[in-house]
C-alpha cells in the first residue's frame, strides 16, 4: 500500500508539470507496476506448477543437499565464505529432509526411507525431480543477480512483455519522457534492464554455482533416467519432444553458464523454460499440472 501511495504521489506530481501524453505514459507505467507489486497473490492462477508427491520431494531435496555438500567441500578451505554459505544451505536442507516424513522417529527409519525412494522411482517421479530443480535453478539464478522477479511465476512473462512495450513506447514519444521516470517509480528501471540485459554481474556467487551445479544434475537426471526410462514410460510419439527437450537443455545451460563474459538475460531464460522445456517435459511424461482459477492450465502458454 506503501509503495501505491509513492506511485501515485508521483503521477499527480508529473500531472501538474506536463503535457496530456506525458502523463498518460506515466500513469500506465504507475498501474503496471502496481500490478507487478500484487502479482504475488494471484501467482497461482498462471505459473507453471506440477502435481508433485512425496516421493519427488524427498528425491530432490536429497539432490540439493548433495550439491550444497559438495560445492562446501569443493569451496574448502580456498574460499571459505562460500564454503560456509554452502554448509549453511546443506544445513538447513539435511533438516528439511530428515523432517519430510512425520513417520521418521531415528536415524534408522531415514535410511529406509531412503533407500525405498531411491530404489523404486520411477521416470514420472524423476521428471518431478526434473521440474523442481529447475524451478530452484531459476530461483538460484535470480538470487545470483539480485533480480525480484520471481523467474519461477510465468505471469510474470506478461507483465515483463508489458513494461518491455511501455518503455518502447516512451523511449519513441516526441514528448520527452524522461529517462528518469522510470526511476522515479520504486526502481522500476534498474530491474527492468537487469532482466532483459545480457551481461549482468554476479552478486552472490554462492547462489550461482548452486544454480549450475543444479542444471548439471538436472542433465544427469535427463540422461541416465529420463532419456530412455527403464520403465518403458516414452511412447513413439514422445521421442521427438525427448529429443526437444534435450536441446533444450543444452541451450539453458548456455545460457546460465557465464560464457565470454555473457550470461543470458533473465527474461530470455523465463520465456525457454516455460515456455519450450516446460510444455516438453509434461507432454513426455505425462505430468499433471495445479489447476487454475477455471481448473485448466495451458501449458503452451
Amino acid at each position: 500500500m506503501h509503495n501505491s501511495f509513492i506511485i501515485i504521489s508521483t503521477f499527480i506530481i508529473e500531472l501538474k508539470k506536463n503535457n496530456v501524453i506525458r502523463f498518460t505514459s506515466i500513469f500506465s507505467v504507475a498501474i503496471f507496476v502496481i500490478s507487478f507489486s500484487s502479482v504475488d497473490q494471484i501467482s497461482y492462477v498462471f505459473a507453471h506448477s506440477f502435481n508433485s508427491d512425496d516421493s519427488s520431494y524427498f528425491l530432490g531435496l536429497d539432490k540439493r543437499t548433495k550439491i550444497e555438500l559438495e560445492l562446501a567441500e569443493k569451496n574448502y578451505p580456498l574460499n571459505i565464505t562460500l564454503s560456509m554459505d554452502h554448509s549453511d544451505n546443506a544445513a538447513r536442507l539435511v533438516y528439511d529432509i530428515y523432517y519430510a516424513d512425520d513417520d521418521i522417529v531415528e536415524d534408522s527409519d531415514f535410511i529406509k526411507r531412503y533407500n525405498k525412494e531411491v530404489s523404486s522411482s520411477n521416470s514420472t517421479t524423476y521428471a518431478l525431480v526434473f521440474a523442481d530443480l529447475l524451478d530452484e535453478v531459476l530461483r538460484g539464478y535470480a538470487d545470483a543477480l539480485v533480480i525480484d522477479t520471481d523467474l519461477t511465476n510465468m505471469s510474470n512473462l506478461v507483465l515483463l512483455d508489458e513494461l518491455q512495450n511501455l518503455t518502447k513506447q516512451s523511449n519513441s514519444n516526441s514528448t520527452n519522457f524522461s529517462s528518469n521516470n522510470l526511476d522515479n517509480i520504486e526502481g522500476t528501471k534498474s530491474e527492468q534492464s537487469k532482466l532483459f540485459s545480457t551481461n549482468n554481474s554476479i552478486f552472490n556467487y554462492a547462489d550461482y554455482e548452486t544454480a549450475k551445479a543444479l542444471l548439471v544434475e538436472i542433465k544427469d537426471i535427463f540422461e541416465n533416467q529420463l532419456k530412455s526410462p527403464s520403465d518403458n514410460a516414452i511412447n513413439s510419439q514422445s521421442v521427438n519432444v525427448i529429443s526437444k527437450l534435450e536441446k533444450d537443455l543444452e541451450k539453458l545451460s548456455n545460457l546460465i553458464n557465464n560464457n565470454n563474459n555473457n550470461n543470458g538475460s533473465p527474461a530470455e531464460v523465463m520465456r525457454l523454460v516455460h515456455l519450450q522445456v516446460h510444455p516438453s517435459l509434461q507432454t513426455a511424461f505425462g505430468l499433471q499440472t495445479k489447476m487454475n482459477m477455471d481448473g485448466q492450465m495451458n501449458m503452451d502458454g
